[in-house]
């Protein structure tokens, strides 16, 4: 579940995304274009730049060395519209008629039609959730909602014991099964939340759709979430910015690292952007789904790299629920993945811990 961002950085670029009006005060607070910082020659290669709204948040997308007419970029807008409209019509909890809460609403225990996307998202969460040991967990919704970070206003207290006790009887990853055409709940209350990956796999999917019409070149991100293919109009590698996880900081503003990055993906989970207060507590967006609370521990923010958005994005909320220690073990043992993981001390400097391969994509 991921409310941190990831900035687009590019120390050779002057071109700044073209938007619609109505994104363009919006614009900074996503993607950082920074201007050219190289006294570089080199010619740019053509781009075309492209935003909007999915999934309660905005899109940006970057196309180099394809050359659009005014009306293949706009034909080309109108279908990633499209297809990320299909997706929240799938899978966005936000949405009473979308494929996920009619699952979630319906009380039927037996195998129930699925789409392919759909149980590919839930294949991959259930692959992710038992790897990590159920700190990844899809069927959190029911905690999600009580804390007020669902789609439900949410309670104003800390919950008791019963409460907690009646919480996690909804909650668990036994309770599930997905077949590549059925997906079935074994206790009728069980609820899904892909909060934690939706976004990952809409990056992916435009991605895939990009690839699919023979664009080489170009990023995506989605609400921070980001893929890389081929180059940036400097025949570059794509630099990305890490935010510093502060408080209240402006996206952008103070940034951890920037890497590099070239066909592959990018995705962060922080406390530091969603949370809200219970009891005269501040509690963080990121439940743990074995405890039933949210994370108490010191991580500040995760960032993960790796070749599918959809695996950074679920890889990243793992670790801030796993913590520092089993976390790192745990992104040591996934095959293709690395990650930065940055722990907040006691008087709020921050401290890193890096897998064994992150450092080859820093470049700052």
């Amino acid at each position: 579940m991921n409310f941190s961002r990831q900035h687009l950085f590019n120390r050779n670029d002057n071109h700044h995304l073209k938007q619609t009006r109505i994104l363009a005060g919006l614009f900074c607070m996503w993607v950082l274009v920074l201007g050219n910082c190289s006294r570089s020659s080199e010619p740019a290669l053509p781009e075309t730049s492209f935003s909007g709204f999915t999934m309660g948040t905005t899109y940006h997308i970057r196309i180099v060395d394809t050359v659009l007419t005014d009306l293949q970029a706009r034909r080309l807008h109108q279908d990633v519209d499209s297809l990320l409209l299909t997706i929240n019509l799938s899978m966005s909890t936000y949405i009473d008629s979308s494929e996920i809460s009619r699952f979630n609403q319906s009380t039927e225990t037996i195998p129930q039609p699925v789409s392919k996307p759909l149980a590919d998202v839930l294949k991959t969460s259930l692959e992710i959730g038992h790897s990590s040991g159920g700190a990844l967990d899809i069927t959190v919704l029911p905690l999600v909602n009580f804390y007020g970070f669902g789609h439900e206003s949410g309670a104003r207290h800390l919950p008791t014991e019963p409460e907690l006790n009646s919480l996690k009887a909804l909650v668990g990853l036994q309770h599930l099964v997905v077949t590549d055409t059925t997906v079935q709940k074994k206790i009728s209350p069980l609820k899904l939340d892909l909060g934690a990956v939706a976004k990952g796999y809409g990056v992916d999917a435009v991605g895939q759709f990009l690839t699919a019409v023979k664009i080489e070149n170009f990023m995506v991100e989605i609400g921070g979430e980001v893929l890389a293919r081929g180059v940036n109009s400097r025949g570059q590698s794509w630099k990305i910015g890490i935010d510093r996880p502060l408080f209240d900081q402006q996206p952008g503003r103070q940034l951890q690292h920037v890497v590099q990055l070239e066909n592959m993906a990018i995705a962060t989970s922080g406390d530091y952007r969603n949370y809200r207060e219970m009891d005269g507590k501040r509690i963080s967006h990121t439940i743990d789904p074995r405890s039933g609370k949210p994370i108490e521990h010191h991580l500040a923010a995760v960032s993960i790299i790796a070749p599918m958005c959809m695996i950074a994005d679920a890889s990243a909320t793992a670790v801030m629920v796993l913590g520092e220690d089993a976390g790192l073990k745990w992104i040591e043992s996934r095959p293709n993945i690395e990650g930065l993981i940055i722990v907040r001390e006691a008087d709020q400097t921050f401290r890193e811990i890096q897998t064994s391969g992150f450092s080859q994509y820093i470049v700052d």
